[in-house]
């Protein structure tokens, strides 16, 4: 069973398909990164799960439950920021999460540990107005885990941030599935934050997912091939082709395809053949390699 599973989800504005036919799956415990361009509808796509906007058609599923069926058990289970959290700037932290406590008539005492797993606890008496973007971050998530959900999502959760901030928010969002087993589905076009955090993703372009994949399945961290500039390229492509290796000659350098475990081997033999070795770089698969393949397969 999916923590949330969405089949053939289409929603249009003024008869312009913001999301068209959008199929789906995010593991239960897992961290899903939605990847996509700014528009292509990935704001539209969590609205509809968190019933703030009404599908044209299709089917939005949590743990199994429809939320045409279900909506009030779903939401329950379901926590979010959609674009930027907002509070009463000249009220205390745990003022603001006690309103919504109270609203949602959950005991205060949940107010504090919610604090406490965003590392608030120092600043739960200090005014919200004087919190910084990170603080204020943080505190949106505690707002949206108030209710103790099982889903949390995050829009664009890393807007506004610092550097510092981002590490912050990145660490925390693992510690949140890792520790505390919640499924988290996260929005952004910045790939080089979703490739440290997710365990999914999903690409949207156009409101259509175009794909979907394990992220360790793709072997981001595998070498894809090594990048080689060299005094003489008449000898290293001997030495190359002595050794059996893939290799492709360009302008300025080889590019040699094998495993990263031969990159000593060849530096070996390029200096024994007295061979000056300018640079050698691994070069690795990239998210972004992959994105801009699935988009560029799309159009």
């Amino acid at each position: 069973m999916y923590a949330i599973e969405i089949e053939n989800l289409s929603k249009s504005y003024n008869k312009v398909k913001a999301v068209d036919r959008l199929n789906m799956q995010v593991h239960e415990g897992a961290v899903y990164g939605l990847l996509g361009k700014n528009g292509a509808g990935k704001t539209t796509t969590i609205r509809m799960i968190m019933g703030l906007s009404r599908p044209d058609c299709g089917d939005i599923c949590v743990f199994g439950r429809n939320i045409k069926i279900d909506r009030l058990w779903a939401l329950a289970n379901i926590g979010a920021i959609v674009e930027t959290p907002g509070f009463y700037g000249n009220l205390t932290a745990k003022k603001n999460l006690e309103i919504t406590a109270d609203l949602r008539s959950i005991d205060f005492y949940r107010v504090d540990e919610v604090l406490d797993i965003v590392g608030l606890t120092d600043a739960a008496t200090k005014q919200v107005k004087n919190f910084s973007t990170g603080m204020k971050q943080r505190l949106g998530i505690a707002n949206a885990l108030i209710h103790s959900p099982k889903i949390l999502i995050l829009d664009e959760p890393t807007n506004g941030l610092d550097p510092e901030g981002i590490n912050q928010l990145r660490d925390f969002i693992k510690s949140l599935a890792q520790e505390l087993k919640i499924t988290v589905v996260l929005s952004s076009h910045i790939l080089s934050e979703v490739e440290q955090l997710a365990d999914y993703i999903g690409i949207i372009h156009n409101g259509t997912m175009v794909e979907q994949f394990r992220i360790s399945d793709v072997g981001f961290n595998r070498q894809n091939y090594v990048l080689l500039e060299v005094d003489n390229h008449s000898d290293a492509i001997e030495v190359l082709a002595k050794m059996q290796l893939d290799f492709l000659q360009l302008d300025d350098h080889l590019r040699i395809f094998c495993d990263r475990d031969r990159n000593g081997q060849i530096s070996r033999e390029l200096i024994n053949n007295d061979i000056t070795v300018y640079n050698m770089s691994s070069i690795k698969k990239s998210l972004e390699d992959k994105f801009l393949h699935a988009v560029g397969h799309a159009i």
